[in-house]
């Protein structure tokens, strides 16, 4: 499958404000990745309004959770937490982990800390979990076997196909560009290509 023949979506949070999800349905977004939670106490402020008017609009729906865990233990925490949050919603695309500023933890306690977030987030909801990445990272701090079998969300600007030098070899979802348009949104939100392998269903018709 190219970008041509993928699915196409949008993430967002509270940072694109009220949105009118009958214009972005018209636009041709057929997904949307709506932030849920961060850290173990952060719930989106925008979480309740953007799951409730997409999934009116009859939008396929994915949620993700931005982690900020130091320790094994704080991951868990935190994907029950997002777990607790997202269990009773419907959900027609997998959940995703956001883990993308580290501080000074080390390669091998990125990777400790984001297999229990993994598993114990599977664990809760029953769905094989999504990693976000950028490429960079997809190629080094993930770059181990271990993640393959859950998968890959990327992000990469400004290029034609994203760097696929990791583990994985294929994308489930591109992030392509942090400065779309898309009618219903007054700024730039983050546009994607997804795959039918990111969907809970793969024959949900939403994306029909």
């Amino acid at each position: 499958m190219n970008r041509n023949s993928s699915l196409h979506g949008i993430d967002i949070s509270r940072w694109e404000g009220r949105i009118d999800f009958e214009r972005v349905r018209k636009n041709g977004i057929r997904i949307v990745y709506i932030k849920a939670t961060q850290g173990t106490d952060y719930v989106d402020p925008d979480f309740e309004r953007n799951y409730r008017d997409a999934h009116k609009e009859g939008l396929a729906i994915g949620f993700y959770h931005y982690v900020t865990a130091r320790s094994i233990n704080e991951a868990r925490e935190e994907a029950r937490f997002f777990a607790s949050h997202i269990r009773e919603k419907v959900q027609h695309v997998k959940p995703a982990m956001d883990f993308e500023v580290f501080g000074e933890l080390t390669t091998a306690e990125i990777r400790e800390i984001s297999q229990h977030f993994l598993t114990t987030l599977e664990e809760k909801t029953k769905h094989k979990p999504v990693i976000y990445s950028d490429s960079s990272n997809a190629s080094s701090r993930f770059a181990d076997d271990r993640f393959r079998e859950y998968p890959l969300w990327i992000a990469e600007y400004g290029v034609t196909r994203p760097n696929m030098e990791n583990p994985w070899h294929r994308w489930s979802g591109w992030q392509y560009t942090d400065r779309g348009r898309v009618r219903g949104i007054s700024g730039y939100v983050d546009r994607d290509y997804f795959r039918r392998d990111i969907l809970i269903d793969s024959k949900v018709r939403h994306c029909e």
